[in-house]
């Protein structure tokens, strides 16, 4: 299942589905973000660790391009992979819950290397002002 912006039916606020919707607008419309991501093309798995639910964002270029089930494949461009309690996600993802707080609480991990794990930590900053 593909999610796009504007086109599907309102999505319930407190959904992992819509916080990685909401975050995809709000990356797609930050310019900072923008010039933070430049040639950075990944593949954002979000795993829920308590719901086995997966979804996998693709950034590509500038924006994040694409939102689809875990299951459904994903390409070759690489991997970082953000593994948590999926309420913990929908914390992380709605701007509530510091991603680099979550990892020192054991509530949030991160399997990338470690430029990858910057740029996340810098998107935090510019996208909610964590």
């Amino acid at each position: 299942m593909t999610f796009a912006a504007a086109t599907q039916p309102a999505i319930p606020l407190e959904t992992l589905d819509h916080w990685l919707g909401d975050f995809r607008d709000r990356f797609n419309a930050n310019g900072r973000a923008a010039k933070l991501t430049a040639g950075w093309n990944r593949r954002l798995l979000v795993d829920a660790t308590d719901t086995a639910r997966s979804v996998v964002l693709t950034v590509t270029g500038t924006r994040v391009t694409d939102i689809r089930d875990g299951a459904e494949g994903t390409g070759d461009t690489p991997f970082v992979t953000l593994s948590g309690e999926e309420r913990t996600l929908i914390e992380i993802f709605a701007g509530r819950y510091n991603p680099s707080s979550a990892v020192i609480d054991g509530q949030l991990e991160v399997y990338s290397d470690a430029r990858d794990k910057v740029k996340l930590e810098a998107l935090a900053m510019v996208i909610w002002g964590l």
